[in-house]
C-alpha cells in the first residue's frame, strides 16, 4: 500500500527527528518511523468509517426535523441521503475487523466537523445527481462513493482542516491514502474488500528501517564521500535536510543493489525541492551526479539487474 516515495519522506523524517533529539533518542525515532508507516494505514480506515457516522448524523438531524409542527419533507428526503447506500454499511462492516492502534481518533467524538462536511456535500453536483435514485442499485451507490471521496480529499475545506489537525503527517499521506481509496472502491460492489494491514516485514517496513539504520550507521563515511567531491566542504553550512537527502541517497547507491542510481537521484531531487530551499535541489543534483561518477569508477558502488548499470 505505502509507496517508496512515502518511505524515502519518512525514514528522512525519522532522521531529522533523531538529529534534532540525540543519539539517546535514536531508538525511540526508530520506532516511531515504525509507526507512522503502520498509521498510515490506519488512517486509510478510519476515512472509510466516514460515511457511516455522517449517515447516523443526517439520520439524528432527519428525526429532528420530522419532530417538527411544520416539517420540511423535501429537507427530511435530503437527509435521507445515505441511508440508502447499503454498500458504505458493507465498507464499514469490514472495518470493523481492524482495530486501529497508531491512529486512534473517532467519528463519533467530531460531531462539530459534520454540519460543515454536511453543507460542503449537499452542494455537490454528484449528490444532487443522486438524489435522482429513490433506491439505487449497487454500482449507482459504489459511483457516489467514489465521487465523495474524490472530492472530500479534492474540495472540502473543513475536512482537510480536520485532517491537518488530527494527523501531522496528512500532506505526505495524503496520495497513499487516496490512491487506496480508489483501489478498494473499483472493486466489483459484491466483491469489494479493505487493502491488507501492513506488516512488519514487509518490503517497504524493511526499506524504510534499512535506510534508518544505514544513515545513522555510516553518517561519517557518507560525509567522507561528500567531501570528496564537494569544493570547501563543511557539514555545518549545509541545510540538515540537504545533508540527509545526500546520506539517504548514498545509502541507495551502496546498499540497495537493485534501485537504479537514476531513481534514487530523482527521488531525493523531488524530497528536497519540497521539504527544503530553493536552492536545494540544485545542489543536490550536482554532488550527487559527482557521487554516481566517482563511487561507480572506484567499485564502491555496484548494481545489479538488467537495466540497472549505468552506461
Amino acid at each position: 500500500m505505502i509507496s517508496r516515495r512515502l518511505v524515502r519522506i519518512k525514514a528522512l523524517q525519522a532522521l531529522y527527528a533523531a538529529e534534532q533529539a540525540g543519539e539517546s533518542a535514536r531508538a525511540q525515532c526508530r520506532q516511531g518511523l515504525k509507526t507512522s508507516i503502520l498509521a498510515t494505514y490506519d488512517v486509510y480506515v478510519f476515512l472509510l468509517e466516514l460515511p457511516h457516522y455522517l449517515n447516523e448524523y443526517l439520520l439524528s438531524e432527519q428525526e429532528l426535523e420530522s419532530k417538527k409542527f411544520y416539517p420540511d419533507k423535501e429537507k427530511i428526503r435530503r437527509l435521507g441521503l445515505l441511508n440508502n447506500n447499503l454498500l458504505a454499511g458493507v465498507i464499514y462492516d469490514k472495518t470493523l475487523r481492524h482495530k486501529r492502534r497508531h491512529f486512534t481518533a473517532g467519528w463519533s467524538d467530531l460531531g462539530e466537523t459534520f454540519p460543515s462536511i454536511t453543507d460542503w456535500l449537499f452542494e455537490q453536483d454528484f449528490t444532487r445527481d443522486y438524489y435522482v435514485f429513490d433506491t439505487p442499485d449497487s454500482g449507482q451507490q459504489q459511483t457516489f462513493l467514489q465521487e465523495f471521496y474524490l472530492h472530500l480529499l479534492g474540495t472540502c475545506e473543513p475536512f482537510y482542516l480536520l485532517m491537518q489537525e488530527l494527523y501531522g503527517a496528512w500532506d505526505d499521506d495524503e496520495s497513499t491514502v487516496a490512491r487506496e481509496l480508489e483501489k478498494t472502491l473499483s472493486s466489483e460492489p459484491e466483491n469489494i474488500s479493505l487493502s491488507a494491514p501492513y506488516a512488519e516485514d514487509e518490503d517497504e517496513m524493511k526499506m524504510a528501517l534499512n535506510l534508518y539504520d544505514l544513515v545513522l550507521l555510516n553518517g561519517a563515511a557518507y560525509e567522507t564521500y561528500v567531501s570528496s567531491v564537494t569544493d570547501n566542504w563543511d557539514p555545518g553550512r549545509i541545510a540538515m535536510l540537504d545533508l540527509l537527502c545526500l546520506k539517504l541517497a548514498l545509502a541507495e547507491f551502496i546498499s540497495f543493489p537493485h534501485i537504479p542510481l537514476k531513481v534514487s537521484i530523482n527521488e531525493y531531487l523531488d524530497i528536497v525541492q519540497d521539504y527544503s530551499t530553493p536552492s536545494s535541489g540544485r545542489f543536490l543534483n550536482g554532488v550527487l551526479d559527482k557521487l554516481r561518477v566517482s563511487l561507480a569508477e572506484n567499485g564502491t558502488i555496484v548494481k545489479s539487474g538488467r537495466g540497472l548499470r549505468d552506461k
